[in-house]
């Protein structure tokens, strides 16, 4: 799959702007060229999930469809929207485990519960996301710290297993969810050249680094 930059567009059409405009069955559009050609009034809708369509005022929702902005409406199959699904899941998940579990985990797992939160605001504003840490530890502290958790009081790393406790392994399946709406996250981010919004991406790397922390700790109780 080929993608079609604004750079591209624009030298395509130095010599006058078109009529209308066909992208190859073949190739996408990055989000810069779309915004290109919105602004020229040369884009429209197509039948793949991942092309957005300008909000006409007055119609009516299909329900197939839903907001990727206030200007756009998508597919649900939009990467974007397949975020925000994994962002939920992963946010109902942390709120299960923080009901249910000892009041010493709970200040914990609401830094992680705000940060999801932050991730999806940044996201659906396309905003930068905002300021934060994970149990007083900065995004390169997490990093190192689950890299190289004999250097912060642990004897090493662990593999997952039973004996550990159910806690852990509650805290294990929040890392493997989180790595998965990672991977959403870069394929929603993805333009065909690089991985935009990197702010979030990092911001979930992390979270994932910092559930494998939780789990050391709990572990060795």
């Amino acid at each position: 799959m080929r993608y079609i930059t604004e750079r591209e567009l624009r030298d395509q059409f130095a010599s006058g702007v078109p009529e209308s405009y066909q992208a190859p069955a073949d190739c996408k559009l990055t989000p810069a060229a779309r915004q290109y050609l919105m602004d020229l009034r040369l884009y429209r809708h197509e039948a793949s999930p991942t092309r957005a369509t300008p909000v006409s005022a007055g119609s009516r929702k299909p329900e197939h469809m839903t907001n990727l902005n206030a200007r756009q409406l998508v597919c649900k199959a939009h990467p974007r929207i397949i975020l925000r699904g994994k962002l939920d899941t992963l946010e109902s998940e942390i709120l299960v485990l923080e009901a249910g579990c000892d009041p010493q985990w709970r200040a914990p797992l609401s830094d992680a519960l705000t940060l999801v939160r932050a991730v999806l605001a940044a996201e659906v504003k396309e905003a930068p996301v905002a300021p934060w840490t994970l149990d007083g530890m900065t995004a390169e502290e997490v990093h190192r710290c689950s890299h190289h958790p004999e250097d912060f009081g642990f004897p090493g790393h662990i593999v997952p297993a039973p004996e550990h406790g159910l806690f852990a392994a509650q805290l294990n399946r929040l890392r493997a969810l989180t790595r998965e709406t990672e991977l959403a996250a870069v394929q929603a981010f993805w333009d065909g050249q690089r991985v935009q919004h990197e702010d979030c991406v990092l911001a979930l790397n992390r979270l994932s680094s910092y559930f494998y922390v939780l789990q050391l700790r709990a572990a060795r109780r």
